[in-house]
């Protein structure tokens, strides 16, 4: 064990002689006979000692810079993390329900086109002599026509067809028809003064009512050139 210093000999000594004095002489109390209090006149010179030993052990101290008295140093606050106190105060949310993912939906089948019934025989003989009105009333009406004779089984027949189809009318100075070579029978006038002998064969008749053919297949851009002729006769 290490030995104390002076100083706090001094001051530890004071302390008990001050307290044995107190309990001794200061502390109130009542006499068995009932008379007057002592005096501490009596006592005086030792609270004297005890005070100057208090005294002297206190400049000990500040010259040895030791402390007089200790107290308890305050703690620290701790560094509260932000994203620790987020996460200790915020109450965590419910668990998210996965969403299920819409099922696809099924490619939807395209419809089947229908094909077009084939036209029966009555059927074209009546379209076939519907047209051949209209061409009839066309030449009367000094109008430029242009008739198709067409075999609805080749292939360059039909494309010719479909040349014709997208030729403009010119604001209807044009009148166009395409006519199956089966329905020839219902164009009698036509072919009584113009031989169709062979499909396809286009006849293009202008406002002086003069016929020409063009024999065989031909494109739009020729088809276009005879009409543009038709109409530039007087």
């Amino acid at each position: 064990m290490g030995t104390l210093p002076k100083p706090l000999i001094g001051l530890l000594l004071g302390t008990v002689a001050f307290f044995a004095i107190w309990m001794v002489a200061l502390k109130p109390h009542s006499s068995a006979s009932g008379g007057s209090q002592g005096g501490v006149g009596q006592y005086q010179p030792a609270i004297n000692k005890a005070h100057q030993a208090v005294t002297t052990s206190n400049q000990a101290n500040a010259k040895l810079r030791a402390p007089t008295a200790t107290t308890a140093a305050p703690t620290p606050a701790a560094t509260t993390n932000a994203a620790t106190t987020n996460a200790a105060t915020t109450s965590p949310g419910k668990p998210v329900t996965k969403v299920k993912p819409v099922a696809k939906a099924k490619a939807v089948t395209k419809a089947k086109a229908v094909p077009s019934p084939k036209p029966t025989a009555q059927s074209e003989s009546a379209a076939a002599a519907t047209a051949a009105q209209t061409v009839s009333n066309a030449i009367r009406a000094g109008k430029v026509v242009a008739v198709l004779f067409y075999n609805d089984a080749a292939a360059d027949d039909r494309a010719m067809k479909s040349e014709l189809a997208a030729i403009p009318t010119h604001g209807g100075q044009v009148v166009k028809a395409a006519v199956p070579v089966s329905q020839l029978i219902q164009f009698s006038g036509l072919t009584q003064t113009v031989d169709i002998n062979t499909a396809p064969e286009l006849v293009l008749i202008d406002h002086a009512r003069k016929a020409t053919t063009l024999v065989g297949y031909a494109d739009g851009v020729e088809i276009a050139q005879r009409i543009d002729n038709a109409l530039a006769t007087k």
